[in-house]
């Protein structure tokens, strides 16, 4: 699962951290000499883990204990949000397990900056197999820019799946149930008439028979510049004004420009104030958090969710499960101003990041585990055969928190590649059995399964079915064979001191006074005084040094 935002409490406590465990001691061992090694774990509230086996011991643990000597020990476990805090605690008192991830650049810099993590240059050059920096060599190496600090290396980051434009999920059996058809001319795309209609007859209807159905509701930070950071957010309604939310951009002329504070912006909050008035938004909007939205949404309060691509495989599937006639179905959202096409922000390549405790003595384990699970075990050609637990649970789609880290290492576009390989096999156009890749063949016969006989699918193999073969092979795929696709790609950035010193002030009186705007109680009239304010705090210093340094490439 994706982190929403980056740590909030992180520049608060910057001035408070207790600088403990940062200097060199042995690693410690168990009873039997393998290395222990203290791990911050990423949850999932259904990881589908056999009886008997949980996130200190289950396949994963035990092969690299086999393996590698090493066992792992939870220091914490959590989920969602409650991961953030958890981060945010050890980072507070210095006291970090020796391997954890974050998930965002500027939490990473905050822990460089305060010599709280390893450098991992010397590490990643002698013990990273040749799959990590060939991966790595496919994004031209924009992933280990971001992870380097003065020329060090200092986590190692994971790849992003972060294409496409954001999409909209439909409860597809309440739409027949209500006889509502969308998408008539089969483009897989909706407008916002539309889904404004679906909203309320979604909520008139309370299909679910909560007795508090929502139409529409969004969460308070409303928007998010990365894809897998959409969830629940109107991204895709700013998108289809021409809005780009927290997104530094270049016009036409070569200006930076920030995406928040644009006419478009202006255009779409309209639109959401409106839409709040008319009473079929979330009249709670403004307090709801990530876990609210996501209850509401499996318990069939709503039956819309904005998301990425792969939204059904940790978020829908447990809507799913609740309720097994639940359908999810994505569509794309179509720009407001009727041409058909649909935006969308390309910000791929970097995930997430590993991080290692600084003084954690041995370093080099946390490689030898990555080159183990994300390298040897994920390109076995016979995974059955040479790593059978692993393999049982691939069959019943064990979730990938059960990892050491829940990260990905996958090439540039490839799980476009790979969702549409398994799908063209699932129906037929090439043989399923000429798949060589494990993990895509276990695709194509789930698709396959569903497409066969949904009745009969267990959720989970359905969420193979709504992400690579609706989401990613039919909605994105069409929407690009269409050309109707229009991606703006955000100049990357390394380090912006502006940035450091202001951003998270500027950030919070974007989403405040967002907040405002909709709920009415503060006018839109007053959305230049909000750029202006915006500009003042901190905002026009990040724009000026984001232009010397594109102004710089220019001349270069």
């Amino acid at each position: 699962m994706k982190f929403r935002r980056g740590t909030a409490m992180l520049t608060a406590v910057a001035s408070a951290l207790i600088m403990t465990g940062c200097s060199s001691e042995e690693a410690k061992t168990n009873e039997n000499g393998d290395t222990v090694i203290t791990i911050g774990r990423q949850t999932a509230p259904n990881s589908k883990l056999p009886e008997g086996d949980s996130y200190s011991n289950n396949a994963y643990t035990r092969l690299i204990q086999e393996r590698l000597g090493i066992e792992l020990e939870s220091a914490f476990e959590a989920h969602g949000e409650d991961y953030d805090r958890q981060v945010s605690l050890a980072i507070a008192s210095g006291e970090l397990p020796d391997t954890m991830i974050v998930g965002s650049r500027d939490e990473l810099e905050e822990l460089v900056n305060n010599d709280l993590v390893e450098d991992l240059t010397e590490v990643f050059e002698e013990h990273a197999d040749d799959f990590l920096k060939d991966i790595y060599d496919s994004f031209d190496g924009i992933q280990l820019e971001a992870a380097t600090f003065d020329d060090r290396l200092m986590a190692i980051p994971s790849t992003s799946d972060d294409f496409g434009p954001n999409l909209v999920w439909l409860r597809q059996d309440w739409l027949d149930e209500l006889g509502i058809e969308l998408d008539k001319d089969g483009n897989r795309s909706i407008t916002l008439d539309e889904l404004k209609e679906t909203a309320i007859a979604f909520q008139e209807n309370d299909l679910a028979n909560t007795g508090k159905a929502v139409g529409l509701p969004l969460a308070f930070w409303l928007s998010s510049p990365n894809h897998g950071g959409t969830a629940y957010t109107g991204t895709a309604i700013m998108n289809a004004f021409g809005a780009y939310p927290k997104s530094y951009l270049q016009d036409e002329n070569g200006q930076m420009f920030y995406g928040s504070n644009t006419p478009a912006m202006k255009e779409a909050l309209t639109l959401l104030k409106d839409w709040q008035d008319e009473g079929f938004m979330d009249p709670q909007f403004g307090t709801r958090t990530y876990d609210d939205i996501h209850a509401m949404m499996v318990n069939g309060e709503t039956g819309i969710a904005f998301g990425p691509w792969h939204m059904p495989d940790w978020g829908l599937v447990q809507a799913k499960q609740n309720d097994p006639n639940a359908e999810f179905v994505p569509y794309a959202l179509e720009n407001a101003n009727g041409d058909g096409g649909v935006n969308a922000v390309a910000n791929r390549g970097t995930g997430q990041y590993i991080v290692v405790r600084k003084g954690f003595s041995e370093p080099e384990k946390i490689m030898e585990m990555i080159n183990l699970i994300y390298g040897e075990v994920a390109n076995s050609e016979d995974i059955e055969a040479e790593f059978p637990e692993i393999y049982d649970y691939a069959k019943v789609d064990v979730d990938g928190t059960v990892r050491p880290w829940n990260v990905v290492f996958l090439k540039a576009y490839s799980e476009i590649d790979d969702a549409v390989e398994a799908s063209k096999a699932a129906v037929g156009e090439t043989s399923i059995e000429d798949i060589s890749n494990f993990f895509i063949k276990e695709n194509a016969e789930k698709i396959k399964q569903y497409l066969d006989s949904p009745e009969e699918t267990d959720p989970v193999d359905w969420t193979r079915y709504a992400s690579r073969y609706l989401a990613v092979n039919n909605v994105m795929g069409g929407i690009r064979e269409q050309g109707r696709l229009n991606e703006v790609k955000p100049p990357r950035f390394d380090s912006i001191k502006a940035n450091e010193r202001n951003g998270a002030q500027v950030g919070k009186l974007e989403e405040e006074t967002f907040i405002k705007f909709i709920t009415g109680e503060e006018p839109l009239e007053n959305f230049d005084n909000y750029v202006e304010t915006w500009n003042s705090q901190g905002g026009t210093a990040i724009l000026e040094e984001m232009q010397e340094v594109v102004d710089q490439r220019a001349d270069n």
